[in-house]
């Protein structure tokens, strides 16, 4: 009955604004001049007072009976306007459109569950990775053959530190051999095991084209990774053999932390197969003091950090694949609840606010990029507070201390790590670590 009135009253507004349109208030006719008398002011009449025909701008209120009108009509459309967004509120749809109807978002749906059970301060990386790649492959990787390759080099790695004499029990010692057998060649003579050094792999370092390039598995299979890839087999080894290794971020970036039985913290930079120093991380220019403050960068992550990021990388390879959808906001939902200050979950979940809130704009009619069309957000309650949300997601964003670093900035500053200075400094660094293993050697 409601809509039904609403329906009526529509149309008698039409019907009014109709009128209102094509019967304004008409000027009065001025009078031609032969109507006029010529009056003899000899005659000793009295003068005749002509009123005043300006009498359209003389009103009580000051306004015009044409500006009066104006107002009468806008008024009346807005009205309009307001029965017609509350008409159509029942038909917007706030939600994106879901992709479940796409067969293979099956894999995904099945991989958030697997992931949901995994608890946040004790989980096996190894297997986290796994299922995240596995539902971009639609579940035709095998895990057991992931985790015999895992294994094997597991066991390279402890026989190497046994051939070195390494002290197998600390930490510095199982993370020095992580780091020779990705940026050096090693070898175990006895068995006729060789491995060369992982190489950086510059084309489509991002995964625009292919996400897969961002995968543990990719860069097994060809030696070839990028700054994701590279620190999460890292990760996967330290696992394996017992070391304690952390990840951490920078703009665009991410790379290792870990520290010896003194309490001394060093950055493992895996893309050129260096030790780099808290100066040359900062070097880029693009960490702000509010990005060290509320710890995006440069700061190791807990557990429960580290498992927000994979539930991150793990949205972010369902939207390459499929896009944007109401999954992507539950993934990343539990992404922000393991790690508030994610900078990665929280621009993704920008990403996704923003896109909601054009699509509902788009069904009213409203181009969301027209600063003139988006004043009419105003009739749609829901709409506004959708907004709303777009702007205070971003001020967070913000306050965290993100700024944008292209591609191009990206790359010059991975090119300065190769200038002769961090070679030097990287250098004194592994000397060093080789002197204070010396002092653990086993004879």
């Amino acid at each position: 009955m409601r809509i039904e009135f609403k329906k009526q009253l529509l149309t008698l507004l039409c019907v009014l604004i109709s009128l209102l349109s094509f019967s304004q208030v008409k000027l009065p006719t001025k009078p031609k001049t032969s109507t006029f008398k010529v009056i003899n002011s000899n005659l000793g009449l009295p003068k005749v007072n002509i009123p005043n025909t300006n009498f359209l701008n003389n009103q009580p209120n000051g306004m015009s009976v044409y500006e009066q009108d104006r107002k009468r009509v806008a008024q009346q459309k807005n009205e309009l306007k307001q029965i017609y967004a509350e008409l159509n509120a029942d038909r917007i749809n706030y939600s994106l459109p879901s992709y479940s109807n796409i067969e293979s978002t099956k894999h995904y749906r099945k991989a958030f569950d697997q992931l949901a059970k995994m608890k946040a301060d004790s989980f096996s990386i190894k297997k986290a990775t796994f299922i995240i790649e596995n539902a971009y492959f639609e579940e035709k990787q095998s895990y057991a053959e992931f985790e015999k390759v895992v294994k094997q080099t597991g066991n390279f790695l402890r026989e190497k530190m046994e051939e070195l004499g390494y002290d197998q029990n600390r930490n510095l010692a199982k993370n020095f051999i992580l780091f020779q057998f990705f940026s050096d060649t090693l070898q175990i003579k006895s068995k006729n095991l060789k491995h060369l050094p992982f190489k950086y792999d510059f084309e489509d370092y991002l995964g625009i084209k292919d996400w897969s390039k961002m995968f543990v598995s990719k860069l097994l299979a060809t030696g070839k990774g990028q700054c994701n890839s590279l620190p999460r087999l890292y990760l996967i080894l330290a696992e394996e053999i017992g070391a304690e290794a952390f990840l951490s971020l920078s703009p665009n970036h991410s790379y290792i932390k870990f520290k010896d039985e003194e309490e001394n913290w060093y950055n493992v930079e895996l893309t050129n197969g260096m030790f780099t120093t808290e100066s040359m991380i900062l070097q880029s220019g693009f960490i702000k003091s509010e990005a060290l403050q509320s710890g995006i960068y440069m700061q190791q992550m807990t557990e429960k950090q580290l498992l927000s990021q994979l539930y991150s990388d793990f949205a972010q390879g369902y939207t390459r694949k499929f896009g944007y959808d109401p999954f992507v906001k539950k993934v990343i939902d539990k992404a922000l609840e393991l790690y508030p200050n994610s900078i990665t979950a929280n621009m993704i979940n920008s990403n996704y606010l923003t896109i909601q809130f054009e699509y509902v704009a788009k069904q009213v009619g409203i181009n969301p990029r027209n600063r003139q069309e988006l004043q009419n957000i105003r009739f749609y309650p829901k709409i506004v507070k959708l907004l709303n949300n777009v702007n205070a997601q971003y001020t967070k964003v913000d306050n965290l201390g993100f700024e944008f670093m292209s591609a191009e900035a990206y790359q010059n500053w991975l090119a300065s790590l190769k200038e002769t200075k961090q070679k030097q400094d990287s250098e004194d660094m592994k000397k060093q670590f080789n002197i204070k293993l010396k002092k653990t050697f086993k004879y």
